[in-house]
């Protein structure tokens, strides 16, 4: 069974990663991405795979959840994935992703820094090393030091990300006249 975790990886195009590379796995978990940003979890998939969650079944999986029925976190989803965050704009906000990946890059080499970033669309991760990273211990082998110092000047532009170098771009909606 293939199971895609698209609780971060949703966002990279209207159908997920899974469109991006164009698999059609057997599940699919999503996150609060779809709720609009709120406490949200949700899953589905095949549906031979999906009927073994219909209560009616005396063998049925059991399938409780804080997220069951949260009416304000769907129509904060609904609003958000048909009015902000729209394919269009997905598409977009993932390509300026790669376009100041790329950037950063260039300027990373052109100073020669021990440092690079990696990611895919809006997603990106800062890694102190100018070493190929291929797995996560790749990734590890960076000055943790430097990157800490990185953090701490980012934040204090106004920058924020995740300490451990993580960056999700986030797209602002224009401000509505009412």
């Amino acid at each position: 069974m293939l199971i895609f975790d698209e609780v971060m990886t949703s966002r990279l195009a209207p159908g997920g990663l899974q469109e991006v590379h164009g698999i059609l796995p057997d599940l699919t978990t999503l996150g609060k991405y779809i709720g609009g940003g709120m406490s949200f979890g949700a899953f589905g998939g095949r549906a031979d795979l999906m009927e073994r969650f219909d209560p009616r079944r005396p063998d049925a999986f059991q399938h409780a959840g804080t997220f069951n029925n949260n009416v304000l976190t769907m129509n904060a989803g609904f609003v958000g994935l048909t009015e902000i965050y729209t394919p269009e704009r997905a598409r977009a906000l993932n390509a300026s992703g790669d376009f100041l990946r790329e950037r950063l890059n260039g300027v990373v080499r052109r100073q020669r820094l021990a440092m690079q970033f990696t990611g895919l669309g809006s997603m990106l991760a800062v890694h102190m090393t100018d070493g190929p990273i291929r797995s996560a211990e790749d990734a590890e082998r960076g000055n943790a030091a430097l990157r800490d110092l990185f953090y701490f000047d980012l934040v204090a532009r106004g920058i924020w990300f995740a300490k451990r170098g993580m960056f999700a771009l986030s797209d602002r909606p224009r401000r509505r006249r009412w």
